[in-house]
């Protein structure tokens, strides 16, 4: 271990994160081993005499495909649970006990490694994933006052309701994101990781956490790590931006590879092999421009949301479970058209920033694009006088279900009728296009008042209008435009095509000529 300390500071890094298997330190309820307590002591010692800042991560839960728990947990529900949460509680004020002495060599203490991909988190209500944190939270500052907590979680805050929610864990201090090149592991396919797609989904989930607060990426890599030439176009991209999004710290996983004929690696194979640096301790080819990009980080200057940014709509309800008020957004979908859309704009060049549904509308933020969220009429109500003000509104895939008054103000459009959700032609901006996809798998035709109808389908329908509400202008398409552009979201070519439809509706609210 101080072996690795000591690689660790050559490299001129200064931060380690580890983990704490409660079942050794907490081998029966109530029993806890001193041993293991005062191994903690010392390890944070190790790293405080070599000025590495730790982070202990105190509830290991999920980690390279693996569970981890005590045995006498069983099959109780660590959230949901009285006793499982009583003894989680119990633990981690033990643990903050010996953690509390060497708070000026720590980078904040941890509650546990992706909590969100345990099945508990799933099963449990919402409410007790929240309450679960803030009693651990507390029981942690009760012997530890001054303590940075954040929970290591990863992309599925965004693009899955696992009950660890974006603004809903109380008494974090700053938010974590973890992410990887992985296609299986995201809402949205792309073709490897020296596709600019791949490239773009970790610095975007950092935009959106940033949205709510600090943000470290807590964890990142490239899984594969023998493929010099894919890992350098993937780290040269991906890092810098992440840094512009926000994010104030980085930790690759991990250190070296895992060598253990253990769970899980005896049938998650490739989790060992993800290591920093080799067996001689130098760093594997294709790793490197990570320690140039940490060398580089002291000097930078801190990032500001481009000038121009267009803001891109996070909806106010975007977790479905146990929330009555959520006109019908679930994560997977949210989160794949708020990537499609994002990655649009950064084709052509456009800034991009997350503007959050449940605040009131950013008069610094000129255009709006609303990226097939579902809107509750509170939410129209809201952008309309932004929109009267001189605001920019770009919106793909209106709600029919709430196409009320707050709707018609908005859009200067009425239903008439809704047709057969199958697919549709349209020629506008000077290209063909093809749409499939519409809200709650109906098309919604609608009669222009005040709006004006600028291309209709081959039938003669409606699909694209523009619509002046007092200084402001509306510019709405009735399809859900992501999803056309998921389809082929891994084939290039057909993909990036999109970004014409997206520099046409900028040109209709002015910001492209």
């Amino acid at each position: 271990m101080q072996h690795d300390l000591d690689v660790l500071a050559g490299l001129g890094l200064n931060c380690i994160r580890f983990f704490l298997r409660w079942q050794d330190f907490e081998p029966e309820p109530g029993h806890y081993s001193e041993e293991m307590f005062a191994r903690l002591g010392r390890f944070l010692e190790w790293c405080r005499d070599r000025h590495i800042y730790a982070q202990p991560s105190l509830f290991v839960g999920w980690m390279s495909g693996g569970i981890f728990w005590p045995h006498w947990k069983a099959n109780s529900n660590l959230f949901a649970d009285e006793r499982m949460r009583e003894r989680s509680c119990l633990f981690a004020r033990r643990a903050a006990q010996t953690i509390a002495p060497f708070h000026d060599s720590l980078l904040g203490v941890d509650q546990g490694n992706e909590l969100c991909c345990l099945p508990d988190s799933h099963a449990a209500p919402p409410d007790a994933v929240a309450r679960w944190c803030q009693e651990v939270n507390s029981a942690i500052r009760s012997v530890y006052p001054n303590a940075l907590i954040v929970s290591g979680n990863e992309q599925n805050q965004i693009i899955s309701d696992s009950g660890w929610r974006l603004g809903q864990q109380p008494g974090t201090d700053y938010l974590s994101m973890h992410g990887y090149p992985v296609p299986a592991w995201h809402s949205v396919a792309f073709d490897g990781m020296t596709d600019p797609l791949c490239q773009s989904l970790l610095p975007f989930y950092t935009k959106i956490a940033r949205a709510f607060a600090p943000v470290m990426v807590q964890e990142f890599g490239t899984i594969a790590t023998f493929g010099p030439e894919q890992q350098r176009s993937y780290l040269s991209a991906v890092l810098p931006a992440c840094w512009e999004a926000g994010a104030n710290g980085f930790l690759w996983w991990c250190l070296r590879d895992i060598r253990a004929r253990t769970h899980p690696y005896l049938r998650c194979g490739f989790e060992g092999t993800l290591g920093l640096v080799d067996d001689d301790d130098r760093v594997k080819p294709g790793l490197e421009y990570f320690l140039e990009f940490a060398r580089s980080i002291a000097s930078q200057p801190p990032p500001c949301p481009g000038k121009g940014a267009v803001g891109i709509y996070l909806p106010k309800h975007c977790y479905l479970r146990d929330n009555p008020l959520n006109p019908g957004n679930d994560p997977a979908s949210t989160s794949r058209r708020l990537v499609m859309a994002n990655y649009a704009l950064a084709l052509l060049g456009v800034p991009t920033r997350v503007v959050r549904g449940d605040l009131p509308p950013d008069g610094s933020v000129h255009t709006i694009l609303v990226p097939g969220a579902l809107l509750g009429s509170d939410e129209a109500e809201a952008l309309e006088p932004w929109v009267r003000a001189g605001g920019h509104l770009i919106w793909h895939g209106p709600d029919q279900v709430n196409w009320g008054r707050q709707y018609i103000q908005l859009l200067g459009a009425v239903p008439v009728d809704y047709r057969a959700a199958r697919p549709i032609g349209v020629r506008a901006f000077g290209a063909e296009w093809r749409f499939s996809s519409y809200q709650r798998n109906a098309r919604v035709q609608v009669a222009a008042r005040s709006a004006q109808v600028l291309a209709a389908d081959h039938g003669g329908v409606p699909v694209l209008l523009t619509n002046r509400v007092g200084d402001g202008i509306v510019a709405y398409a009735l399809p859900v435009v992501e999803d056309a552009m998921a389809e082929v979201s891994d084939q290039p070519n057909q993909r990036d095509r999109w970004s014409a439809w997206y520099r046409g509706m900028l040109s209709l609210v002015g910001m492209w000529r």
